[in-house]
């Protein structure tokens, strides 16, 4: 896991070699391990150069990728092109990991955030055709990859990554990023039609010109729907992001931006296939593919841990991690970081000492105080590039912290499942909905007498959500423009001072909420899952921790997303096909556990009991930054939620932490 910048200078013109290196200097905390960089001069050579935080070997080992010169020493040349990367090294902490990385005699160059899991099967084909492999990186196999297969190698990977390669014999950039963005890529254009690239937002601020300004459209959908990364833009103005399952090739003096953007291709598309076996048959099929996804996951040539909330899917991973370890006799035991509220209302220890009574691990605890929301938010929002939904982003901050405190340099974790195998309840009005459409009442009737002995279910929740999937997608989005607690925060916005009409986030997403199969869909590539592994990689690598979520191999994604729907739930049982597939390792409490917290934070309680008081000098504060676009009814609504007046909900502090953003970045207002 790692770091990487990047400039290609707009035509005719070229650019100072220490942009790059200011790039690389903001987001040390990705790479403290290693740090390198590629440039390109005028006259078409190639110079290798290190920084200060380049190790000894690296510095002594003789290759044609490794340092010649530190970068400090042409901080005042220019460049038509330049490469930059900070290593976190995972996989062979040698110095044979340096990035940029060359190959075939420095025709193929590489920055590489990410990691490619099934790297030694592809090395191992790829000698079969006579390439010849000079380390044990996954790096130099995306390079031969690409030389043997083109833009086609990404379909070969399985893995996170996001990298940038130059073809020095065709003057050619390939920029790509995985299936399902877990790794970020940010882009920039300045006015001199110069492209900037890199892993975090803040690289650009150190860019000559460089004036952050907000993007309305994109904050305004944060503030109202609690939803980011759902298109390819963010709430900087100008500032893009290659989403997931995207990539760009071209020329590097043919680059020309059409509004801003560059123009890139969607590489990848979900197989669809719908899965005709049995449940039992499926439920074998994918302990199969989940315990090898676990198993890839694994490899790592450093000290690595679970992150455990007690959840199904962490407890998931964690009770495999085990069984794995069991299998091997293996004497050291697994590492395990969990976060708990001292209130027991949002608390999740009990599972998690489920969890830990059920496996041989050796778990490690944080918890949060409100004085920790005063005192931390600066450094976080200055990592997340941007605002971000509630506190559970601090919460897995902490955990991130502390599993870096005991030297651990990987986390695995369950994010991703809940998208794709329905683990809110998404998919019941849906699957409802159908019913109705092939008039099968009496097993309509029976769902929902089943489920109601789970979860409350009452007839006027039923009825909105099946006509909800009933009616055309273009009417349900105007119904909920008109509805739902969002209106009321809507009358503290000043839409017409930013020059903004209400209207719905969905309307930008390609795709609609509607079968089972779209609203997975949804919700892995655009309305929930982007934002949350967001947050995940700007939390882990904060701490220099690289984060693996095992229940994203496209593999047993796809294959989840192509079982019939009563697999995935059926009379109020979510995960159907996961709870069956994991009945040896999970203990039955977790198992069989209908609820789900994850790491939860009591903020109603700091927010109407602890320190209300405090959180409205920060809702104060936001309407002195924002210029009236924040309008003084904010602290009417406050004051209303604090009151009870209003059901407590996040956008308390969506509003505060808008104001934080544009202080910690001195974000320009309309």
């Amino acid at each position: 896991m790692c770091g990487i910048s990047g400039f290609i200078a707009g035509s005719g013109r070229s650019l100072p070699n220490g942009l790059v290196y200011k790039m690389c200097y903001l987001i040390n905390h990705r790479g403290p391990d290693d740090e390198g960089y590629v440039i390109l001069n005028n006259h078409g050579q190639l110079t290798r150069l290190g920084g200060d935080n380049t190790p000894d070997e690296t510095w002594e080992t003789l290759s044609d990728y490794h340092p010649q010169a530190n970068i400090l020493s042409c901080m005042g040349g220019t460049s038509l092109m330049a490469l930059g990367h900070k290593r976190l090294s995972i996989i062979d902490p040698s110095s044979a990991g340096h990035q940029p990385m060359s190959y075939l005699s420095g025709r193929y160059w590489v920055v590489f955030n990410g990691a490619i899991y099934n790297h030694l099967e592809i090395r191992k084909e790829l000698e079969g055709f006579g390439y010849v492999f000079r380390t044990k990186i996954d790096t130099e196999v995306i390079l031969a990859a690409y030389s043997k297969w083109g833009e086609e190698c990404l379909d070969r990977f399985i893995g996170m990554w996001a990298f940038a390669i130059y073809d020095k014999y065709n003057n050619e950039i390939f920029l790509a990023r995985d299936r399902y963005g877990i790794k970020p890529f940010y882009y920039y254009f300045s006015d001199k039609g110069d492209l900037f690239f890199g892993s975090e937002i803040k690289q650009f601020t150190v860019l000559p010109g460089w004036n952050a300004s907000m993007n309305p459209q994109r904050v305004y959908d944060q503030l109202i729907y609690s939803i980011a990364d759902h298109t390819d833009e963010t709430m900087f103005g100008n500032v893009f992001q290659l989403p997931g399952g995207t990539c760009f090739k071209s020329r590097i003096d043919e680059i020309k931006p059409v509004h801003n953007k560059l123009s890139y291709k969607k590489w990848y598309q979900p197989k669809r296939e719908l899965f005709k076996g049995s449940f039992e048959e499926a439920s074998l099929i994918f302990q199969s593919l989940f315990q090898t996804s676990v198993k890839e996951h694994l490899n790592a040539d450093v000290p690595l841990g679970t992150a455990l909330s007690g959840g199904l899917d962490s407890s998931a991973i964690v009770c495999e991690v085990n069984r794995l370890l069991k299998s091997k006799n293996a004497t050291n035991q697994q590492l395990t970081f969990s976060s708990y509220s001292d209130i027991d209302k949002y608390s999740e220890k009990k599972w998690i000492d489920i969890v830990i009574a059920a496996t041989n691990v050796n778990p490690s605890f944080v918890t949060s105080k409100v004085e920790d929301v005063f005192t931390q938010t600066p450094r976080i929002i200055w990592y997340q590039d941007e605002p971000y939904q509630s506190q559970s982003v601090l919460l897995a901050y902490n955990v991130f912290k502390l599993a870096a405190s005991f030297g651990v340099k990987v986390l695995l974790n369950g994010q991703g499942a809940d998208e794709y195998l329905g683990g809110y309840g998404q998919f019941t009005f849906s699957r409802y909905a159908e019913m109705v459409r092939r008039m099968k009442i009496d097993e309509l009737l029976q769902d929902i007498k089943n489920t109601r002995q789970i979860r409350p279910l009452s007839s006027m929740e039923v009825l909105k959500g099946i006509t909800y999937h009933l009616l055309p997608t273009r009417i349900n989005r105007v119904l909920s423009v008109l509805s739902g607690n969002s209106s009321h925060l809507r009358t503290v916005i000043d839409t017409k001072k930013i020059g903004l009409a209400f209207k719905h986030p969905f309307d930008f997403i390609p795709v609609e909420y509607s079968s089972v199969q779209n609203i997975s869909e949804h919700l892995t590539f655009y309305s929930t899952l982007p934002k949350y592994l967001h947050w995940e990689d700007r939390n882990s690598m904060a701490n220099s921790v690289e984060a693996r979520v095992p229940f994203l191999d496209h593999r047993l994604v796809e294959f989840s997303c192509n079982l019939p729907d009563s697999y995935l739930e059926k009379d109020g049982i979510t995960k159907r096909v996961m709870r069956q597939a994991l009945a040896d390792i999970l203990p039955d409490a977790i198992r069989n556990r209908k609820d789900k917290m994850g790491f939860s934070t009591p903020e109603e309680v700091w927010v109407r009991k602890e320190s209300p008081s405090v959180f409205r000098k920060g809702i104060s504060k936001t309407i002195e930054c924002t210029n009236g676009v924040i309008k003084n009814e904010a602290l009417l609504y406050f004051d209303k939620i604090v009151e009870g007046k209003i059901p407590f909900d996040f956008s308390y502090w969506r509003l505060i932490l808008l104001g934080e953003w544009i202080t910690r970045f001195n974000v320009r207002v309309p």
